[in-house]
């Protein structure tokens, strides 16, 4: 087939009897070796401009993993391959955001679960593009490859994509063949997965695949009230207990409970240039809220920053708590003598009593000058992190004749998710939400390939529809804030908005291999995009609408917000191939990252669009495999132009960037606009290398610098500064790893490998207050395997985080600091029978 549908032969995925790596980082060899002969074979085929290419003659930078590396790095979810893949950060998000992970290449992305914004890294399933940053953390269980793209895929992916695209595949139905695994594991862990490929009629191939995944939660909820009946709020009843047993424990948080299933089908005639594939998949994960803990309270949170203060007696107006240390259960600000001190508690009950109460030793003025109103009424947070979700896909594959073919991709995806959190880690009650994403999405794409001139010009024109719809509800549960008198619900309201997007593209690429060694590239793509938002704010009951956020004088109820840009992008590449064993590359490519409206705004003033952000990326570099294939290093260095930032201003402006007056949505450090507040330069290298001084014997590596650095201000009201960096974004990374395949004759073959992980820290925000910055971390993880001389069984022994490196993946700060803590030491046994 010379169409994009692609499946890779069995050879090619197939590791060796001794489990040598099939594929390593951005183009590792596939080592595949039999009883007679053990050759190195490099070929690596990937679809990464939309036709079939040997993975070292693509000029572009590019990791390909395939299922075999991902077991052999212990690999499940998607976040985990971050590690050794250079410039790329995919972490779950913080308590707050809900089942959404944070997406970036290069410094280019997006964290913000909301619909208003969109990703800036693309995540395909089978090259249906996945609309959220919600939802997309997936599995990789029964996958064939998984590809990621560096830079603007401007003209190659079906939806445009600035800082690169994430391209995951399933293996296809062959026919034949299946596997069983059970694994067992710390933190009470028991997954299970399966699949099943056979023939159903002559041509007709079928695939079932299913997986769960179970293990407790890492941190441990208590009861603050049941560890510390002495305290005086706790005698009082001003915090209530909770806990019925002993232990004091409310729960825990960071837990997995999920199953997927998919089913497939092949239809591929040996008499007809033809085939169709088709597929249906189904998710349940019914985990509990991500970990959390408290690093910092109220007196605390900008400790060592320009201007520390304590807010210990300012932070809850009505619970009548005061939020101080004695909530922090480990580090720095922990109060001495408390009970606990250990990194992985936290006093988060997710319940608020609703009582009201005055301010604590407030000083005049709103919302403290208010006297005890109505109580709120008892509101409880879910503890969950919630995915239900399926899809339907389809593609058509058929050769119109030997040099022309054509591809149509088409895929319907729908999920609901559910989410709470009670964000301060405490029993007072700061910020608690319970929230629901409704989501439905459509996309349609048509490719038309073809090679023309004797084989030297090769093209794709082609067509993109997209069409998705999100609704996001939920409970927003934030009492402290003085938006009103205390005598009504003071900022606890029912959030009920809906996001429409329609995007439409068409694009073309065509390459030419001007000579043998020469190829010059080109790309064109236009994109339309329109997105509606309507916003709706009710009261709690969900009786009427929500004061003050939307009254006669304020109506942000049934405000449309609306969005519409064309833009159109391009792309430039040179190849050229020095010798059999190196290949030069540069490239220009533009792509962007969608606008969208105002996702969270007090008022109606505060409503209006932003802008797309936008990319012109340079790029060079070579892809070179030496000494008779044993070394391959590929390295590639950029430079990006980041036009239009997407960013929260401090103080909101109108459609003319004029600042909003106070009393129309312009209180300082209360705006719920985007808007293209800077333009950025980002610039860095991407290094990868794979060598197998004898056979058995792989070391791998993968580097990267990522230097971003703002260059502009758009407007007066930000916290950024010409020369600032971008927050959440580190600079340096790198990955090393090896492992020896020792052959036992008559038996089989037992493979160690080991790897080691620098992550970059970075700054939490735009002033990098100290705590709220992320330190950098190493972490090892150590994997040991059997192999049967008939390759029908293996047997694992896995460590992650093997010295038990104690660690934050982000950080969140308000009027608090609180982390996620990475997952501790964990170790697992695996048990697979392959048939």
């Amino acid at each position: 087939m010379t169409s994009g549908a692609f499946g890779l032969s069995k050879s090619m995925l197939r590791a060796s009897t001794a489990g040598t790596m099939a594929l390593m980082l951005a183009s590792s060899p596939a080592l595949a070796q039999s009883e007679t002969e053990r050759s190195r074979d490099t070929t690596i085929v990937v679809t990464a401009q939309m036709r079939e290419q040997v993975l070292q003659d693509v000029p572009l930078s590019i990791t390909a993993v395939t299922a075999d590396m991902l077991e052999a790095r212990s690999q499940t979810s998607l976040p985990q391959i971050s590690d050794q893949t250079p410039s790329l950060i995919l972490q779950q998000n913080p308590s707050g955001s809900g089942n959404s992970m944070r997406a970036f290449i290069r410094g280019v992305g997006q964290a913000d679960q909301s619909p208003s914004v969109e990703p800036g890294v693309g995540i395909y399933i089978d090259d249906i593009y996945f609309g959220t940053v919600t939802a997309s953390a997936f599995d990789l269980s029964d996958l064939e490859r998984i590809e990621v793209l560096r830079g603007p895929q401007g003209t190659l992916a079906g939806m445009n994509s600035a800082g690169g695209a994430i391209k995951l595949y399933s293996r296809k139905p062959n026919g034949e063949g299946g596997y069983v695994e059970a694994s067992i594991g710390s933190f009470k862990r028991r997954d299970v997965k399966a699949s099943a490929d056979f023939t159903v009629a002559r041509d007709l191939y079928a695939r079932i695949s299913g997986v769960t995944r179970n293990r407790d939660g890492y941190v441990t909820r208590y009861d603050y009230a049941c560890l510390n009946p002495s305290d005086p709020e706790v005698v009082s009843g001003a915090i209530p207990r909770l806990a019925s047993g002993a232990d004091c424990e409310l729960g825990t948080l960071g837990n997995q409970q999920m199953y997927a299933m998919r089913g497939q089908l092949r239809f591929a005639p040996s008499s007809v240039p033809l085939e169709i594939n088709l597929s249906g998949d189904y998710t349940r994960d019914t985990s509990e809220t991500q970990a959390s803990v408290l690093i910092a309270s109220a007196e605390s949170a900008n400790a060592g920053s320009a201007n520390p203060t304590d807010r210990s007696g300012l932070s809850i107006p009505y619970q009548g708590v005061a939020y101080d240390d004695r909530f922090v259960p480990y580090g720095q600000y922990r109060r001495a003598g408390a009970v606990l001190n250990d990194g992985f508690a936290s006093y988060a009950n997710f319940y608020d009593p609703g009582v009201m109460y005055s301010a604590i030793a407030a000083p005049p003025g709103p919302p403290s000058a208010y006297v005890a109103g109505d109580p709120l009424g008892p509101f409880i947070a879910e503890s969950a992190s919630q995915v239900d979700g399926w899809g339907v896909s389809g593609s058509i594959s058929y050769e119109l004749s030997d040099k022309l073919s054509l591809l149509s991709i088409t895929g319907y995806r729908e999920y609901e998710s559910l989410s709470g959190s009670d964000n301060d880690n405490s029993p007072v009650v700061f910020i608690q939400d319970t929230t629901r994403f409704y989501h439905h999405q459509f996309s349609q794409e048509l490719r038309l390939s073809g090679n023309l001139v004797d084989d030297t010009v090769h093209f794709t024109l082609g067509g993109f529809y997209y069409d998705a719809s999100t609704r996001y509800e939920g409970r927003i549960h934030t009492p402290f804030s003085g938006f009103c008198p205390a005598a009504t619900p003071c900022f606890s309201f029912i959030n009920d908005d809906t996001a429409d997007l329609t995007s439409y593209a068409g694009f073309a690429n065509v390459a030419w291999d001007i000579t043998p060694e020469l190829t010059l590239e080109g790309g064109l793509r236009v994109t339309h995009e329109q997105k509606d938002y309507t916003y709706a704010r009710y009261n709690p009951d969900g009786d009427g609408e929500y004061l003050p956020l939307s009254n006669p004088q304020n109506p942000l109820t049934g405000q449309v917000g609306k969005y519409e840009e064309t833009l159109t992008d391009y792309r430039l590449a040179a190849s050229y191939r020095v010798s059999e064993s190196l290949m030069l590359f540069a490239q220009f490519a533009t792509g962007f990252k969608g606008g969208g409206v105002a996702p969270r705004p007090y008022s109606f003033q505060q409503i209006r669009p932003f802008g797309a952000e936008k990319i012109k990326s340079y790029e060079a570099g070579f892809k070179a495999d030496l000494l008779d294939r044993a070394v391959r290093l590929n390295a590639t260095a950029f430079y990006m132009d980041y036009e239009g930032y997407q960013g929260v201003p401090q103080v909101c402006l109108d459609a003319d960037g004029e600042q909003l007056p106070v009393d129309q949505g312009g209180i300082p450090g209360l705006c719920g606009q985007y808007l293209n507040i800077g333009d950025a330069r980002v610039q860095g290298f991407e290094l990868e290398t794979t060598i197998e001084p004898v056979w058995g014997l792989v070391f791998d590596g993968s580097m990267s610098l990522t230097d971003f650095e703002f260059t502009a201000i758009n407007y007066p009201t930000t916290s950024i500064v010409v020369g600032a960096k971008r927050p959440g974004i580190g600079e340096f990374k790198w990955a090393a790893g090896v492992q020896y395949t020792l052959d036992i004759a008559g038996v089989g073959s037992i493979t160690p490998r080991f790897d080691v992980v620098y992550t970059p820290g970075y700054c939490g925000n735009f002033t990098c207050d100290p705590n709220v910055n992320v330190d950098d971390y190493t972490l090892a993880n150590a994997r040991l395997t059997f192999r049967s001389e008939d390759e029908d069984w293996s047997v694992s022994l896995e460590a992650t985080n093997l010295f038990d490196t104690y660690y934050y993946l982000n950080k969140f700060s308000s009027f608090y600091v609180t982390g996620q803590p990475g997952r501790p030491q964990e170790f697992a046994l695996t048990v697979r029978r392959n048939f």
